[in-house]
């Protein structure tokens, strides 16, 4: 419990300096001159992942979100139905930490959406105080309903 109080404290002082900075368009120090570097007009960019490899996609815009390799399981469930635990994941947003009682016990988990359209498209594990669900931290869910199949899938049928 201890730790998890730890934890929080860091990750909510992390949350208010942050969105502090946003508020007042403050970004990193310049490492040069160690001053305060103003932003305007901040843009995202969006990563590509190459082609080589199978992917999956957002369903309603097309950003790629994670490669096949990077699932760890395919027995998941999110409030939409089935959903994969991935260990990496692209354009993605990370909402605040917040707990949660899970199907597999209580959780500190944040929505992370898609960084291009904005949907809901699961969640990030970032605290398990189950010593046995400690492999899920800093992995990522989405829900199948929100992604599809981008590229490569194709190959595999023909042989």
């Amino acid at each position: 419990y201890n730790e998890y109080k730890s934890y929080l404290r860091s990750n909510m002082l992390w949350l208010l300096k942050e969105t502090a900075q946003r508020m007042l368009g403050i970004s990193k120090r310049d490492e040069d001159d160690n001053e305060l570097v103003r932003v305007h007009n901040s843009k995202f960019y969006q990563d590509y992942l190459p082609d080589e490899n199978k992917r999956y996609s957002c369903v309603h815009c097309q950003a790629h979100l994670a490669y096949h390799n990077d699932i760890i399981s395919k027995s998941f469930h999110g409030s939409q139905g089935r959903a994969y635990l991935f260990n990496e994941v692209v354009n993605v947003r990370i909402g605040p930490p917040e707990v949660r009682q899970l199907l597999t016990g209580r959780h500190s988990v944040s929505d992370i959406y898609c960084a291009c359209c904005k949907t809901t498209l699961g969640w990030k594990y970032e605290f398990a105080f189950e010593r046995s669900q400690k492999y899920k931290e800093g992995k990522f869910i989405i829900e199948t309903v929100h992604m599809v199949k981008d590229n490569g899938w194709a190959r595999d049928l023909m042989y």
